[in-house]
């Protein structure tokens, strides 16, 4: 009569005499927390007969002991752990517990196993594509063909840690891709397998990788020492995909391709080439087309209360979120969840160039840029709004009388100058002399009268109640549309008259 042993799934812990005999699946050393060129523990994923997958852990203190027994698809009967509770956030297996190895664990070579191995559990590019939400703490399978390559990107870590980074586009038997991103030492070991004019089909499994999920756009990466690239591997997965691919008549055309990232809109780039098209208010106001405008001006005012400068957003895509689910919060975009929300600038100015004057929305990376601090820094200052404490405390240099006043027809035309004048316009290239041109001469109006081209209350409004809709992810592009641009102009003519 053959030995009765457990199984991973009946782990509890109340038992403390188990018996498995399983596969490794995986095993990885994990550095120490405290020098990472010592082996803090070495881990592994172990499975059983029924397909059940539990976590091993070899503690510090008996590593030297267990170092370079297990070898990975090998089978072991394994006696005598101590049950954990699993409290990390991803966890590669479905389980809370791990088995923890002590002095008086037994391990036994099984030479001939007794059942079949089933290394990886799968899932499929489609399924991740349209998920409604991505599981942050999910770790999964995934095999496929390398039909496309970045350049590799070298990059410091947040614990200042050099390391490489590398995006291949994978494609399964029904043509379907997906970006996949590899970090350190992967992007070593595929580098030479990804050679110009290749013919060869590059077939790759990467085992207990994350999605991830930015802009609407998911993908994949590897997630520390848990991963683990396999390249044309001889495993029965890999024959199987390279059988069905290849079945067709065999292709002499290079097999992977080179890509490369599509850049952002670059206003810098624009001026640079003098491509970028400078209007005055009045004539944006006036214009009958959409598009994005610029516009060199000067912010007169700050159209904010307390509150409504700045946003809650996921912190994985700019996207706003608003109810927390208990005490966290949960993206509807990228689906993430996450315990704090990050800050982010949403601040409606006055715009004045001589002309006319409109309102703006500047978001999280243009108010960035403008003020040199990040939202949630200014957030956590103190800061005083008592407005006598304010006056008692100005320079005495500040010109009290910078603000103008004029008034026609029951329009006000006041312009509030508050300190330092700020320009929109941050870039400092010296060819885009034609921007200072028209600055100037909007400063220097400033000081005369002007027609009254002012906002009124009712062009506020309308303009806020726009601004309102838009999206809060999105960049500072403010576009103008037909309707809002006749609405905006008839209100001023109204101002005029």
């Amino acid at each position: 009569m053959g030995e009765n042993y457990d199984y991973i799934s009946d782990i509890n812990a109340r038992k403390f005499c188990w018996n498995f005999k399983v596969y490794v699946i995986r095993i990885w050393e994990h550095p120490s927390k405290f020098n990472e060129k010592e082996i803090g523990s070495i881990e592994m994923i172990l499975q059983d007969s029924k397909g059940g997958r539990g976590h091993a852990s070899i503690p510090k203190s008996i590593v030297k002991k267990w170092s370079g027994v297990f070898q990975v698809f090998q089978m072991y009967i394994i006696k005598n752990f101590i049950v954990v509770d699993n409290k990390t956030i991803k966890k590669p297996t479905p389980y809370r517990w791990i088995l923890t190895f002590s002095h008086r664990t037994e391990v036994n070579h099984v030479m001939n196993p007794t059942f079949p191995l089933d290394a990886f559990v799968f899932k499929t590019i489609p399924e991740l594509l349209t998920a409604e939400k991505i599981e942050n703490s999910e770790l999964f399978d995934m095999i496929g063909e390398v039909v496309g390559k970045h350049d590799p990107r070298e990059l410091v870590t947040s614990k200042g840690k050099e390391t490489k980074r590398l995006v291949v586009v994978l494609q399964d038997l029904e043509k379907n891709r997906i970006n996949c991103t590899l970090f350190g030492e992967m992007v070593d070991e595929i580098l030479p397998h990804l050679e110009v004019g290749r013919l060869e089909p590059l077939i790759v499994v990467i085992q207990y990788f994350k999605a991830i999920r930015w802009n609407g756009q998911t993908s994949v990466q590897s997630h520390f020492e848990i991963s683990k690239l396999h390249i044309n591997a001889e495993l029965k997965d890999v024959v199987g995909f390279r059988d069905r691919l290849l079945k067709g008549a065999p292709s002499n055309a290079s097999r992977i391709s080179q890509m490369s990232f599509q850049s952002g809109w670059s206003g810098m780039e624009e001026i640079t080439n003098g491509s970028a098209l400078v209007k005055t208010i009045e004539e944006v106001l006036s214009s009958k087309e959409e598009g994005p405008i610029w516009v060199a001006g000067t912010i007169v005012a700050i159209n904010c209360s307390k509150n409504d400068w700045y946003y809650k957003a996921c912190r994985r895509c700019p996207k706003k979120v608003e109810t927390p689910v208990g005490n966290k919060y949960e993206c509807d975009k990228c689906g993430y969840t996450h315990g704090t929300a990050s800050i982010r600038y949403k601040v409606e100015v006055m715009v004045f160039d001589g002309t006319g004057s409109i309102s703006l929305l500047l978001w999280d990376r243009e108010t960035s840029q403008l003020c040199g601090k990040q939202a949630e820094k200014v957030l956590e200052e103190d800061i005083c709004d008592d407005e006598e404490v304010v006056d008692k405390n100005l320079p005495k240099n500040f010109d009290g009388n910078s603000s103008m006043n004029m008034t026609e027809n029951g329009c006000s035309n006041s312009l509030d100058m508050f300190g330092n004048i700020t320009d929109l316009n941050t870039d400092t290239d010296p060819d885009a002399q034609y921007t200072m041109d028209i600055r100037e001469d909007s400063i220097t109006s400033l000081k005369c009268k002007t027609p009254a081209k002012r906002v009124t209350n009712g062009f506020r409004s309308g303009s806020s109640s726009a601004i309102q809709n838009e999206d809060e992810g999105q960049l500072s592009t403010n576009k103008f549309s037909r309707k809002n641009a006749k609405k905006q102009k008839s209100i001023m003519i109204d101002g005029e008259n």
